[in-house]
């Protein structure tokens, strides 16, 4: 997993499933609060 969490997950997932690039909305830089 590149991501941790159910959320990272998901993405990544999505990406697999849509046979996109598996860092795809993951690999931009997190904001935290």
């Amino acid at each position: 997993n590149l991501v941790k969490g159910a959320a990272g997950q998901a993405v990544q997932n999505m990406n697999l499933m849509y046979d996109w690039p598996e860092t795809s909305g993951i690999d931009g830089i997190a904001l935290l609060p």
